[in-house]
């Protein structure tokens, strides 16, 4: 179905009682306290039905068309209407509905909120790449008519299983991280989680590291480009490089200011720390080669 669905489903509830409307004169209504004549209207009334065929692009771009002078829809909302099966239909009773399983089990550590389809697009986003996949829409062809969601449901588990216990003492910083990509990556190493907490717990209280919440990814990688540490300000730049008087400390040739960047002489893993002593200028090159070493 291209549009309609929530339109079809309304008309569905209201004689099953799933909700009632309100008339200025009447009151309260539901299809049982409607008259006999306007339950034989109701039941009678023909839905116009447009049979559609093309390809998924055509879809979407009609999908598009026609709620163009409505509200706006998501673009996971536009694939779930694309790729409407009983694969999406079960995959939104668990992430997609207020108090669904996915909000009780993993809310903490995703963003956005379930009507919205963010626990959706999340979970799909990081199934395809889990499967070599590169989009989701191509995911959700390849599962369209699949009878249930049950091993996407299963891999959401897993994942938010391991972040559990791998890291049992939640923070705020938790939330919203790839935790799909670092499951992939690392979950079939064995970790002390003793260990990963007083690591994790010394560097929540470096004030040189200003990315927190990439600390989570780093005690599994042990990466640096994982972690965003402070910055020498203007003043410190400025010293360092009159101090060196223009001359890079790595290839020993001249350079103005604005074609060096500040580095740190004692990197950060030796105890080094972001004060004017520690800067060092370098031309953009040789910065570049010391950073990828």
């Amino acid at each position: 179905m291209i549009d309609g669905q929530q339109r079809t489903l309304s008309i569905c509830e209201f004689r099953t009682h799933g909700f009632n409307i309100e008339d200025p004169d009447r009151g309260t209504l539901y299809f049982s306290t409607l008259t006999k004549d306007e339950q034989e209207k109701f039941l009678n009334y023909e839905l116009t039905v447009y049979f559609c065929e093309g390809t998924d692009k055509e879809k979407l771009d009609w999908f598009r068309v026609i709620n163009i002078a409505g509200e706006k829809l998501l673009d996971q909302e536009l694939l779930n209407a694309v790729y409407t099966g009983p694969f999406v239909s079960d995959a939104r009773r668990h992430f997609s509905k207020n108090g669904c399983p996915a909000y009780k089990l993993g809310a903490d550590y995703l963003n956005g909120n379930a009507i919205e389809q963010a626990y959706l697009s999340t979970i799909l986003k990081w199934a395809a790449r889990h499967d070599g996949i590169a989009k989701i829409d191509e995911y959700m062809a390849l599962h369209q008519f699949d009878p249930n969601a049950n091993k996407l449901w299963a891999y959401f588990v897993a994942i938010i299983t391991w972040i559990r216990s791998t890291f049992p003492k939640y923070r705020r910083e938790m939330k919203g991280l790839d935790w799909g990509a670092m499951y992939d990556e690392f979950h079939e190493n064995t970790y002390d989680t003793d260990a990963l907490e007083k690591q994790i717990h010394g560097l929540m209280e470096d004030d040189e590291i200003m990315k927190k919440a990439g600390i989570y990814r780093y005690v599994l990688s042990g990466d640096l480009r994982d972690l965003s540490f402070r910055t020498f300000d203007k003043k410190q730049k400025r010293e360092a490089y009159e101090r060196q008087k223009g001359i890079c400390v790595h290839c020993g040739k001249h350079f103005e200011l604005e074609e060096m960047e500040a580095d740190h002489i004692t990197p950060w893993k030796e105890g080094g720390t972001t004060v004017a002593d520690n800067c060092q200028m370098l031309c953009r090159n040789c910065n570049r080669v010391k950073g990828a070493n």
